[in-house]
């Protein structure tokens, strides 16, 4: 009886343990954190926890109790939950409790592989019946409307009509998507348009073959097409939010009434007063200045290999916060209403919190999120934190011009995690709301907010020019005149130093006399390259070191002092080492490429003069950079194109004096310059190969001696 009775207690004891295992995995959160632009993932406190999984319909009477390859998950106004359960032909309705209440099988019991649904305000369902190529309309209690077929267009593609995902819009219009385009349906079932196709660009050699390939030719042309769209979704706002395989403009996408992107786009820079030649000079200089390079999730998954995000749904909350869910990786990224992280969590796995293949997203009115399984076929409910909970409201309160109860909810969220980098911003778009400018170019730099930055320091400068604008002026022209006598004085002493070393055949050429004649090759590049070429015996080589440090020198100085906004890499990474690779690999790798393709044919050139003219290539660099640091300081982002400009400038001029050197130091024609400078080219990228490959083995030769020596030490000592 003792024995019995102390097993009902054993088994009472794992019971309450079970339980309670249970309810700990069902509460679950999972880790969440905050990517930048360099993809380093910060974490950041809990935001959501699974509050509840939904498996199965529970006890509502029908044989098929789990669900199987489910597509969709749709929650109403009333915070009922559909879900298109795909394989078992069905649309299952819970309500807010997430207890089974209705099941839908379509008109005469005929849903046929169905992928999509949306409710609209008054409880009508829309389903999207992929397989049997049309979108039927029923009521709220699964009866029977209307159904919407492949409309006639002119415009038609050939493609079939296979609905998966759509919307309707508070117009009556349906919205579904098709390969690259969103197709536009009203209520008639009329076709109205094709929706939101982007932008596929200009192809020079597409160009070119429409004008000369024959017809026949041009039948083997691969027509080029726009993105594809994968989902989308309907905002409060009216506008359709979607997500496509779009790399070039963003993946997610919020289009307006004549189907514009109007979200965060790849590639914008700062608030860039929009014109013709500014969108060139950025388009072609954009490489050349600090840019946002921001990208929408993650490019590399967590076992760090690469992917392309592919976001299976999108969903938007009452106050225009943005949730995607990414099927590759299995995680979960929300924005704000600018574009920017909030967080993100989930992932790849079989427990509590993550995913084997999410396939839809919708978030409730209580702001939780649900997430859809296809192949573990359940919904998780996630429910946000109290932490998440302050970041939403601090960002609609801004949005909603409360300025100061922003800043207090921004100061409360520093105060859980003072690393949440957004909460920095959300203070420095306060400040700047609130005309401090100067304080929001502070909290901007803390977290490297170039764009906030360059806002508040254009209204900055106003303010001081304003403030100051006699003095501004006085001091502007007094270095105006101050840099046009040196430039002068420069340009005399230069020629004058050229002219002496032509003049004086037995002296050699002293470091200062050097020094300025190679600022006379900026001005006079073939009268310099033409005198080293004839008096190539009395070049002073201590002048190439001298240009070499010097270009180096200003390098760093220039990453020191360059305006914040302008910035092309943090400080705290700036890596000597690796700055003088990049300033010095294609003028000192020129050296031996250069001598090695004029040696073979017939060229005059030597080792000597071309070390020196290779060193006369860093001068335009050295001149050019050395006043810029200074100028970029009255600069910002939003005039970035022409900072850009001046910055490509100097590489261009580094490649004239190059190909000048390789002309005039070997009496090269025109033609001839052309091909040494090809076959220099791919000697210096053999050159480049030859010196990677033994970097590497050399790393590897180093990291097999410490291998022998560790196993060594282990098994002899």
């Amino acid at each position: 009886m003792k024995s019995l009775k102390k097993l009902g207690v054993s088994l009472l004891a794992g019971l309450m343990c079970l339980i309670t295992v249970s309810q700990t995995a069902l509460a679950a959160g999972t880790e969440s954190y905050v990517t930048g632009d360099d993809s380093y993932r910060q974490p950041v406190p809990q935001s959501y926890n699974v509050i509840k999984t939904i498996n199965n319909i529970g006890d509502y009477e029908d044989k098929k109790v789990y669900f199987k390859n489910p597509q969709d998950v749709f929650v109403d106004d009333n915070d009922n939950i559909y879900i298109v359960d795909t394989d078992n032909n069905r649309v299952v309705k819970l309500n807010s409790n997430y207890e089974t209440d209705a099941i839908f099988y379509g008109p005469d019991k005929a849903f046929k592989k169905p992928q999509g649904i949306f409710v609209d305000e008054d409880g009508d369902m829309y389903v999207a019946d992929t397989d049997n190529n049309r979108i039927v309309h029923m009521d709220p209690k699964g009866n029977f409307v209307e159904e919407f077929l492949n409309p006639e267009t002119d415009l038609d593609t050939g493609e079939s009509f296979t609905p998966s995902k759509l919307i309707v819009s508070k117009t009556g219009y349906i919205y579904t998507v098709r390969s690259e385009n969103i197709m536009a349906i009203d209520g008639n079932g009329e076709f109205r348009g094709y929706y939101g196709q982007t932008n596929i660009g200009y192809n020079l050699v597409e160009a070119l073959m429409r004008i000369f390939a024959s017809e026949d030719q041009l039948r083997f042309v691969t027509k080029r097409l726009a993105s594809s769209y994968i989902n989308l979704t309907l905002g409060s706002d009216g506008m359709i939010y979607a997500t496509s395989v779009d790399r070039s403009e963003g993946e997610i996408k919020k289009l307006n009434s004549i189907g514009t992107n109007i979200f965060r786009k790849y590639g914008s820079v700062g608030n860039s007063i929009s014109n013709p030649i500014t969108d060139f000079i950025n388009d072609v200089f954009a490489s050349a200045v600090a840019s946002t390079s921001f990208k929408f999730g993650e490019y590399f998954n967590d076992e760090g290999m690469y992917i392309e995000p592919e976001f299976a749904d999108i969903c938007v909350d009452a106050n225009g916060i943005v949730t995607v869910v990414e099927r590759l990786n299995g995680k979960v990224y929300q924005y704000d209403q600018d574009g920017n992280m909030l967080v993100a969590f989930g992932g790849l796995g079989e427990k509590t919190g993550t995913f084997t293949r999410p396939s839809a997203i919708d978030v409730d009115s209580k702001g939780n999120l649900l997430v859809l399984d296809r192949i573990n076929c359940n919904v998780q409910v996630f429910e946000p934190t109290e932490f998440i909970q302050m970041v939403h409201q601090a960002t609609t309160t801004y949005n909603a011009g409360d300025y100061a109860k922003s800043y207090e909810l921004w100061r409360r969220v520093l105060a859980v995690d003072e690393n949440y980098d957004l909460a920095h911003v959300g203070i420095a778009k306060t400040y700047y709301k609130q005309g401090a400018f100067k304080l929001s170019m502070e909290e901007s730099m803390i977290v490297g907010d170039r764009d906030t930055y360059t806002m508040a320091f254009d209204e900055y400068k106003y303010v001081v020019l304003r403030e100051y604008f006699f003095g501004i002026i006085l001091l502007a022209c007094a270095i105006i005149a101050a840099v046009a006598f040196v430039v002068v004085v420069l340009l005399k002493s230069s020629k004058k130093a050229y002219w002496n070393y032509m003049n004086n055949k037995e002296q050699k050429m002293t470091i200062p006399q050097g020094l300025l004649f190679s600022f006379n090759t900026l001005v006079h590049p073939m009268d310099s390259l033409e005198a080293i070429r004839y008096n190539r015996k009395r070049i002073n080589m201590a002048i190439p070191f001298i240009l070499f440090i010097t270009a180096f020198v200003v390098r760093m100085a220039y990453l020191y002092i360059v305006h914040f906004p302008l910035a092309s890499i943090e400080l705290e990474d700036v890596n000597p080492l690796f700055e003088a690779v990049k300033l010095w690999i294609v003028p000192i790798s020129w050296i031996p490429a250069s001598f090695m393709a004029t040696s073979i044919s017939g060229g005059e050139s030597k080792i000597p003069e071309i070390t020196f003219a290779s060193a006369l290539s860093l001068v335009p660099y050295i001149v050019i950079n050395l006043p810029l640091m200074f100028l970029s300081n009255i600069m910002s982002k939003s005039q970035s194109s022409w900072y850009g400009v001046f910055e490509a400038l100097s590489f261009i001029l580094m490649f004239i004096i190059m190909f000048l050197t390789m002309m005039i130091l070997n009496n090269y024609s025109m033609k001839e310059t052309i091909g040494m400078m090809l076959v220099t080219a791919f000697l210096m990228l053999v050159l480049w190969l030859v010196i990677f490959l033994c970097y590497i083995l050399t790393g590897r030769m180093i990291q097999f001696v410490i291998s022998l020596f560790e196993e060594f030490r282990l098994n002899f000592l």
